[in-house]
């Protein structure tokens, strides 16, 4: 009676599950259609793979458009968008990344001064993602690097006195770092106020002279006109003006004094400058090393460099539980995924599984004597409760994933196929060819809510009927983002 109801109810769930996929299948739409508000303008690509007819156009994540063809426009490929919302002539389009599957999709920025695009008119802005080819070059330069570092790390930090090592060369880097940032920090504001206080003298220098030079100006024009009427008054008030005279002069001899004080300061501040343009003292050699610049600029780039290739290796980490109901236990997996490329990934996988791991051996026994079996066979099965390991390689194309390598500590292979924009995955893994009649067939389909939190639902052991048992699950996951966040705001311990 088991034996019938149990396919029964995997029948029951299998066709709910079809029924399930058929209609949601049916849900999805593309294109904006035949919107009355909406009008065609291109964009000239260099490259426009990954480019199809409807492939969306989106705004902030919003769709806005879609393509409606591509075609050859001499060396470039013309493609022609019709979208629904303004755009101006500053308006930007990016070609990004959309799927693991290396399809793209188009991002527009819908400008804010240019004028209005018409039907018709040309984006000129234009932005491409880097290329698989040169993810793939940066991958394997990557693979390499730490493939040495990791047999360095290996022959020099094996045993306790490779430990030993590893700490005091963290102990010295801790050290070394803080040191280094506590110099910058002290040493930073006094270059910055030797550097503002040279371009002040100039400035005031240079402002100085041209005031001068005006001021000298009017001097000589009135000490002209003042020389004029002296010797108008003159001719006719000998006495009367020598009197003045005597005061004219004493103004002379003070004007002079202060011209003479005036030229000394602009001959110090000439003399500042020349020494700053030809590069002598501290303040000079910082202005005019071109080397120092061209190092510090060279270590920037090679810095920026390596951060990046560290950075495009994603880390994704997810726990998940499953509860059987016939069996009434819990198996909980921990997975690891790194994943180099969006189009592939490799899966390490923890399980803590209540069957267990199971081994089978068997001891065969000769006699020579003819009152018993000449060979003996005896098989014993031991089953132990320990954890089980997977290590897969996954390569994905359009909205399937295919797998293939260890599960649970024997071969076999899996597919997964994505649907609702990813947020629906159903899943088949069959593996464990030698355990039973039939292989290990598991089928469950999993739905991911708020980015970190799934539940899955499935049916285990398929072919296999005696063993067929339904799961529900629940999972949590998240990526080195939110690692790296935990890893910020966690406490440290110190060595």
């Amino acid at each position: 009676m088991k034996d019938i109801i149990t396919p029964f109810k995997v029948g029951v769930v299998v066709v709910v599950a079809v029924g399930a996929f058929i209609w949601m299948f049916g849900q999805v739409e593309e294109g904006i259609g035949d919107d009355a508000a909406g009008y065609e303008v291109y964009a000239l690509f260099d490259d426009a793979s990954g480019l199809n007819p409807k492939t969306r156009v989106t705004i902030a994540g919003i769709d806005v458009g879609e393509i409606a063809r591509i075609k050859l426009e001499g060396t470039e490929a013309k493609v022609v968008i019709r979208v629904n919302t303004p755009l101006r002539s500053d308006a930007v389009i990016a070609k990004k990344q959309v799927s693991l599957l290396g399809e793209y999709g188009l991002q527009l920025s819908p400008g804010y001064t240019g004028e209005p695009l018409q039907h018709g008119d040309q984006i000129k802005n234009i932005q491409v993602d880097v290329s698989p080819a040169d993810l793939m070059a940066d991958l394997k330069k990557i693979t390499a690097n730490v493939t040495d570092i990791t047999e360095s790390l290996k022959s020099v930090l094996g045993g306790g006195e490779g430990e030993e090592k590893l700490v005091s060369i963290l102990t010295n880097i801790d050290r070394s770092v803080a040191e280094l940032r506590q110099g910058i920090e002290d040493n930073a504001p006094k270059v910055d106020l030797v550097v503002d206080n040279v371009v002040k003298v100039t400035e005031q220098a240079r402002r100085l002279t041209g005031e001068f030079r005006v001021s000298a100006t009017r001097i000589l024009d009135d000490a002209e006109a003042v020389t004029r009427n002296v010797r108008d008054i003159v001719g006719d008030n000998t006495g009367a003006v020598q009197e003045g005279f005597d005061g004219v002069k004493g103004a002379v001899v003070r004007m002079q004094d202060a011209l003479d004080k005036l030229d000394g300061t602009l001959d110090a501040a000439r003399s500042i400058a020349t020494k700053i343009d030809e590069g002598e003292g501290t303040i000079g050699r910082l202005i005019n090393d071109d080397k120092l610049i061209d190092d510090v600029n060279d270590l920037v780039d090679e810095s920026g460099s390596f951060v990046r290739q560290l950075t495009r290796l994603q880390t994704i980490i997810a726990i998940r539980a499953d509860y059987y109901l016939s069996r009434g236990a819990v198996r909980n997996q921990v997975d690891l995924k790194l994943q180099p490329k969006p189009d592939k990934y490799y899966l390490i996988s923890l399980v803590d599984d209540p069957r267990g791991a199971t081994s089978v051996t068997e001891t065969v026994i000769s006699s020579s004597d003819s009152s018993e079996d000449p060979v003996i066979r005896e098989q014993r099965t031991v089953t132990e409760d320990r954890f089980r390991l997977s290590l897969q390689f996954a390569k994905r194309l359009y909205m399937f994933t295919g797998r293939i390598g260890l599960i649970e500590n024997a071969g076999g292979v899996g597919l997964d196929v994505h649907l609702l924009g990813d947020d629906l995955q159903i899943s088949a893994d069959l593996f464990d060819f030698d355990s039973n009649v039939w292989p290990r067939l598991r089928l469950d389909a999993m739905y991911t809510f708020f980015t970190h939190l799934y539940i899955a639902a499935g049916v285990d052991e398929v072919l296999n009927t005696e063993l067929t048992d339904v799961f529900f699950s629940v999972g949590l996951t998240f990526n080195d983002e939110d690692l790296r966040a935990i890893l910020v705001t966690a406490p440290t311990p110190s060595l």
